[in-house]
């Protein structure tokens, strides 16, 4: 590791606020979600406690290391895990592979798996499918985002490059890796951005993220930016940056919150006084962004696909899915009838 990414990491570590116990909390460690006994692949479970349900819904957790580590997946655990839980959540910690390990798409072709993994294992872990949702610090926010801006690619070209979004990797492909929601701390979202304040995300960082510089591959560059997926279809997010942030400046959230308000995206900003962290004092309004998205999502989706009547071009989400309801029929999102 160079100087500058080791000292870059000093910055990243151990930035959550202490608010709870997790060690209260049943645990499953270390579960294989692909299969391929890397450490990269593996992920922990945590439940809530006993209230009766039988299912619960999910919030899926992802680390800040500037893409750099490939075993952190217990972070943040008694900061958002606490909130995730003791609100009924079932919250979810993995590991991905790090720069190191692989290039990217392989960052977020894992964390896709892991949502595929536990659509595909809904009732040995008792999953509420219907609401799935996302939450990063730092390099994993920047994920979490990504994952909330590619519910509809599986590939994407950009001038002469062509990645694999999706991934194939684990053994539930056949699953959906649809989340429903994001909330994002600090996340970098637009590293191209200059203008923004000054940012310690160094271009070597992003020049190993990818595997070459931006002069020598401007494309590759483009296609990890959340901006490049930037579409109405995205899902509802949650941001939260400081404004002491000497990492991630938080005019780089700002802009990206008018953008998603701009285009239609069901979103909420907050910011603190605070450096690069996840703080603890909004894992409150974390947990009343995600109810309130999954109230809504519950109330209209089986509604609307039972619909007999003509609907011109309504949009309805079922079990991580999104269909269409046009003069009476319902299609996927590529056009394919439901019959």
């Amino acid at each position: 590791m160079t100087k500058t990414l080791f000292t870059l990491f000093a910055a990243l570590c151990c930035t959550s606020l202490m608010a709870g116990d997790i060690s209260e909390f049943q645990v499953i460690t270390d579960i294989d979600y692909v299969g391929d006994g890397k450490t990269g692949h593996k992920l922990d479970v945590y439940f809530p406690k006993e209230d009766g349900k039988a299912k619960h819904p999910v919030i899926i957790h992802v680390y800040g290391s500037a893409w750099q580590m490939n075993n952190m997946k217990g972070t943040d655990a008694e900061t958002v895990g606490v909130a995730a839980l003791e609100a009924g959540y079932i919250f979810v910690t993995p590991n991905h592979r790090s720069a190191n390990d692989a290039l990217f798409p392989a960052q977020i072709n894992d964390i896709k798996a892991v949502v595929r993994y536990l659509r595909g294992n809904a009732d040995k872990y008792g999953i509420d499918t219907s609401f799935i949702a996302m939450s990063g610090f730092s390099s994993g926010g920047h994920l979490s985002v990504l994952m909330g801006v590619t519910r509809n690619v599986r590939e994407h070209t950009v001038g002469s490059v062509t990645m694999d979004i999706e991934g194939s990797i684990g053994k539930y492909t056949n699953e959906s890796s649809w989340i429903h929601a994001v909330c994002e701390w600090s996340a970098p979202i637009d590293e191209e951005d200059k203008n923004c304040g000054t940012s310690l995300l160094p271009d070597d960082v992003l020049d190993a993220l990818v595997g070459c510089s931006k002069t020598n591959c401007p494309d590759k560059h483009v296609i990890y930016g959340a901006y490049t997926y930037l579409d109405a279809s995205d899902a509802p997010m949650m941001l939260v940056y400081g404004k002491s942030d000497q990492v991630v400046p938080y005019c780089m959230g700002k802009k990206f919150y008018d953008n998603l308000r701009t285009i239609g995206i069901d979103a909420e900003m907050y910011s603190h006084d605070g450096v690069h962290e996840v703080a603890a004092e909004f894992t409150d309004e974390m947990i009343t962004f995600f109810n309130r998205i999954k109230a809504a999502n519950a109330s209209s989706a089986i509604q609307t696909l039972n619909h007999q009547s003509p609907i011109t071009n309504h949009k309805s989400i079922i079990d991580g899915h999104l269909y269409i309801l046009r003069d009476g029929k319902t299609y996927t999102v590529q056009g394919q009838e439901i019959k």
